[in-house]
């Protein structure tokens, strides 16, 4: 995996993340804002998931491949239902929920990395 990318894809989440946070506690809903950083946050989790295919590929291999897998996984489900949610949720909450989609791709990312070793 690399690390520079992984740190990429972090910043980005938890920069979404608590930017979608703060819209929640303001009570705001601007769905296009909230959308385009989800997909911000999508697209840097699907990146991070194809190099490290790319990397698997070539021969270099996570210590752990079921957990990293499951990791993977996860961090590309979990912005999708954050929006669903959000989109669903008509409250405050389910803006909070986006946002904390986009925090638990940084956790999860954090985690891919430290599996791969």
């Amino acid at each position: 995996m690399i690390d520079g990318l992984a740190y990429v894809v972090m910043a980005v989440s938890v920069a979404v993340g608590l930017g979608i946070i703060g819209l929640a506690v303001l009570d705001r809903r601007p769905l296009g804002q909230m959308a385009g950083g989800l997909i911000a946050v999508e697209v840097a989790a699907l990146v991070q998931v194809l190099v490290a295919l790319v990397q698997a590929v070539r021969g270099e291999r996570p210590m752990d491949a079921a957990t990293f897998i499951g990791y993977a996984l996860t961090s590309l489900l979990v912005p999708p239902v954050g929006a669903v949610w959000a989109l669903s949720e008509k409250t405050r909450w389910g803006t909070a929920a986006a946002g904390i989609s986009a925090l638990v791709l940084a956790v999860l990312t954090l985690r891919m990395q430290q599996v791969w070793g």
